[in-house]
């Protein structure tokens, strides 16, 4: 007999969907730059499937109102048995993540499930296939199990879906703090908060393996709700898989193919793609759209063991930076054969399929470069908590550290080594005419075999960083809800 466990929620009704600024935004997230660069060559989602979750409140209310002018042009599905009444929280939430006046206007194909269905679809002793072929799902609720030990097993279904079908799962923040882990206490996710830093930081205690102290949110967007910040997140997501899958081998260096999804390149993985949002994020703002700035990024009592701001994580989405990682390729380290010796561009990244020592991996990765003027450096390093495929959800959390080391001067510039996260990132400046290494390393001393990605990006110096130490509610305040898990036997 499989258990299934099923998210009933509890929700008051929404009193206003916060409307922020729609135009402006773009411009504080980059996409303004990325159109002035690429014209209409600009990626806008085109063919990537997506999933939007929505908590259904009262009669389980939950879906975009499909005949909304953002939504001209696009098909939707809708698995479950809940009722497809409109939700004006969904339609808000789905016009920022696949609207036609969105950054990703180019999506066409959505399904869309209400919260406890979605995860009832993942619920089973084997991982099943994303329904309708869907890359990217997002998440603009929380919520809470019945107990501690179904909360545990609902994370581990979430991070089982993005390891194994690389299906890449955002996720908001609360707008407050709060004992709600779902969905954002989740290792493999992309937790999303907002730029004012008003959002529930850290991840809360579940068990032995989700347990609290790390660092949430992986990102920010400018928006006053994380409602809204979600799906802002979401859309940049699907521009980058669309460049990666078009890309193809242009880009990437290997692939696998998902049963109903089909071949997923090194460039459009879920590793690649989260490594890619966080190192391309600024650290420092100056938004238009909102008075709400990073002016103080990792100063003194929020710098956390994994190079990040407790506040901000990576910082603010930037999707011209985010896509000049992707589009410059995947560059292998000097350990995996990389050309000029391990030598790598000032922005890309490598997904390495085998690391840490067994089976002729090995426990350092080497990329080389060359400080050629005054640069910052942003570098993330992302790998998945591991889910076994059966009913028993056994987890694998490896340990990998990442290091700059100065080869001109012999030292170690800056090093990033939590044990309890699985992203280590370094933002740190570079000293013109020096010589660099970037340095995976395995954090353990036994050898095991892992993948991971590196994502990178040099920029010319115009924000001083800080150097790395070593060593379910609707969002908004105008939607909130409870969640309590059921259990129910099926065959």
């Amino acid at each position: 007999m499989t258990q299934t466990k099923k998210l009933w929620l509890c929700v008051i009704p929404a009193l206003y969907w916060a409307a922020d600024a729609s135009a402006d935004y773009k411009n504080d997230i980059g996409y303004t730059d990325l159109v002035n660069l690429l014209g209409t060559n600009a990626p806008t989602g085109a063919n990537v499937k997506v999933t939007q979750a929505e908590a259904g409140g009262d009669n389980f209310v939950y879906a975009p109102d499909t005949g909304n002018p953002q939504f001209v042009g696009k098909t939707f599905s809708f698995p479950g048995t809940a009722s497809t009444s409109a939700s004006g929280h969904a339609t808000g939430v789905g016009s920022r993540f696949y609207g036609n006046d969105s950054i990703a206007g180019g999506i066409s194909n959505i399904t869309s499930y209400e919260a406890n269905e979605w995860l009832s679809s993942i619920s089973s002793n084997t991982v099943s296939a994303p329904a309708n072929g869907s890359r990217i799902t997002n998440h603009s609720w929380v919520g809470n199990g019945d107990t501690t030990v179904d909360t545990g097993n609902i994370l581990r279904l979430v991070d089982r879906q993005v390891q194994r079908n690389e299906f890449i799962q955002i996720v908001g923040m609360a707008n407050s703090n709060s004992n709600s882990p779902l969905l954002g206490s989740a290792y493999n996710v992309i937790a999303v908060g907002r730029t004012d830093g008003a959002h529930d930081k850290g991840s809360d205690t579940v068990d032995s393996v989700y347990e609290a102290g790390r660092t949430r949110p992986d990102l920010v967007a400018p928006q006053t709700t994380t409602s809204a910040a979600t799906p802002i997140v979401a859309a940049a997501a699907a521009l980058l898989v669309e460049a990666g899958h078009n890309g193809a081998l242009t880009l990437s260096k290997g692939s696998t193919n998902i049963a109903g999804v089909g071949t997923v390149y090194n460039a459009e993985r879920a590793e690649t793609i989260k490594a890619a949002l966080m190192a391309g994020a600024d650290r420092a703002t100056d938004n238009t759209s909102t008075s709400a700035n990073i002016i103080d990024y990792r100063s003194s009592g929020h710098q956390t063991s994994n190079g990040l701001d407790d506040r901000f994580g990576a910082g603010q989405l930037n999707i011209l930076h985010s896509y000049q990682i992707i589009a410059a390729g995947e560059q292998n380290s000097l350990q995996d054969g990389g050309s000029n010796n391990g030598a790598i561009a000032l922005h890309g990244f490598d997904y390495d399929p085998s690391f840490g020592g067994s089976a002729g991996s090995n426990r350092t990765a080497t990329y080389k470069f060359n400080a050629d003027e005054d640069l910052n450096l942003s570098a993330s390093l992302v790998w998945n908590l591991g889910v076994s495929n059966n009913s028993n959800l056994t987890t694998t959390l490896h340990d990998l550290n990442l290091e700059l080391f100065d080869t001109t001067t012999q030292t170690t510039t800056a090093f990033s080594a939590s044990t309890i996260d699985n992203t280590e990132n370094l933002w740190v400046s570079l000293l013109i005419g020096h010589s660099y290494e970037l340095l995976v390393k395995s954090g353990e001393s036994n050898n095991f075999s892992w993948d991971y990605t590196l994502a990178w990006h040099m920029s010319p110096i115009d924000t001083a960083p800080v150097p790395v130490p070593a060593a379910i509610w609707l969002f908004s305040g105008a939607l909130a809800g409870i969640g309590f898990v059921n259990r129910r036997k099926m065959s």
